[in-house]
């Protein structure tokens, strides 16, 4: 399932996003590009703050929910408007089938982070929360717009030369947020509801995760095999 899996990861998606965003920014209008920005903006923030949030303050909280899935949230609205995009310019005998096969993508994703053991269940239905809300915004503002000169042999030429050229490849955004909540609770002092005790002991556990981390990616470096983190 790793190989699903990698069909969400940031490295493969922001260029197949920004190649989206071009495409409708020539082939249809300024405003349903910038429709698109801004529904990738709300998905990257909320996934990034409450990744922040869950991460840094989970243990005090009790909670279940540690890392909300930025696979699932990025990819449901990146894969998501890209079926909205395919569907407003398709004949009408191929919207079902386009519609379908992105619901089953962006599902199959979702399922891989589980077994893979990337994430529990209800990080993914955070994640995929996350994302859904995000393509509804981006649906609510591109259906206004009138159709483009969109042709989808370019559009799904596109997207197939991402997959084949980044398939595979990982960004190390999984540390980088960890050690961004780390920051945030040194600078904060703590999480709501947390004592003394309970804040010295999340400290020293998160500590203790980036640094076995960083060793676990200098290894990887040094044989030759590092290809980043999962997010």
């Amino acid at each position: 399932m790793q190989v699903v899996s990698d069909l969400g990861d940031s490295a493969l998606l922001l260029p197949l996003s920004i190649g989206l965003i071009l495409l409708l920014w020539r082939g249809q209008s300024r405003s349903a590009a910038l429709a698109l920005v801004a529904a990738l903006s709300l998905c990257l923030t909320l996934t990034l703050l409450f990744k922040i949030g869950f991460i840094a303050c989970s243990p005090s909280w009790h909670t279940d929910i540690v890392s909300p899935s930025g696979h699932a949230s990025f990819s449901t609205v990146t894969y998501g408007a890209l079926a909205l995009v395919a569907v407003r310019h398709a004949p009408r005998w191929q919207k079902v089938s386009i519609a379908l096969l992105a619901s089953i993508l962006i599902g199959c994703i979702a399922v891989s982070r589980v077994t893979t053991g990337s994430h529990s269940a209800a990080e993914v239905g955070a994640g995929l929360l996350i994302g859904l809300s995000s393509l509804g915004l981006f649906a609510f503002r591109y259906l206004r717009q009138r159709p483009g000169t969109i042709k989808l042999p370019l559009l799904f030429g596109f997207a197939a030369f991402v997959l084949v050229a980044f398939h595979g490849v990982r960004l190390p955004a999984e540390q980088w947020v960890r050690e961004l909540a780390q920051l945030t609770r040194g600078i904060s002092g703590g999480c709501p509801g947390e004592s003394a005790r309970e804040g010295q002991s999340v400290r020293q556990r998160l500590a203790g995760a980036l640094s076995e981390r960083r060793e676990n990616n200098a290894g990887r470096l040094k044989g030759g095999r590092y290809r980043g983190t999962d997010l």
